[in-house]
């Protein structure tokens, strides 16, 4: 189950750092909120293609997980920026998240750039990562 122990293990270090930064969460295929008095982020799975496996693990794949901060334009930036320190601190390069048979190595982030649309204003953030599983 590799989709979804990659999904789950990047999801709820998400949700958890919602809950400890007091921001709400929306995963993919979950619908955000449309008042922009609720800043929110929002995340999707972006997989590159399967790479070969070597001797020590059975697959090897990389992607990033992409996090959208979300908050009103009329805030400016400042509160998307803060918010986007907050989430690099949280997502440190080198860490290592697993689930099941899933470890997941945070590669790295970056920060995309800042969109304004609808009275939002949103700026990317790319949480690249590799995907190893154990050998049967």
């Amino acid at each position: 189950m590799i989709f979804q122990d990659l999904t789950k293990v990047l999801d709820i270090a998400l949700m958890q750092f919602g809950v400890d930064n007091s921001i709400e969460v929306f995963l993919e295929n979950i619908d955000s909120p449309t008042s922009t008095a609720t800043p929110y982020l929002s995340s999707f799975v972006l997989l590159a293609p399967v790479q070969q496996a070597d001797l020590s693990v059975s697959e090897y794949r990389q992607g990033i997980y992409q996090v959208d901060v979300n908050y009103a334009s009329n805030l400016g930036s400042e509160p998307i920026n803060i918010m986007a320190d907050l989430l690099n601190a949280a997502f440190k390069t080198g860490q290592h998240l697993t689930r099941n048979d899933v470890c997941v190595e945070i590669e790295g982030v970056d920060l995309g750039p800042l969109m304004v649309a609808g009275g939002w204003a949103k700026r990317p953030l790319s949480i690249n990562w590799n995907l190893f599983t154990a050998r049967l």
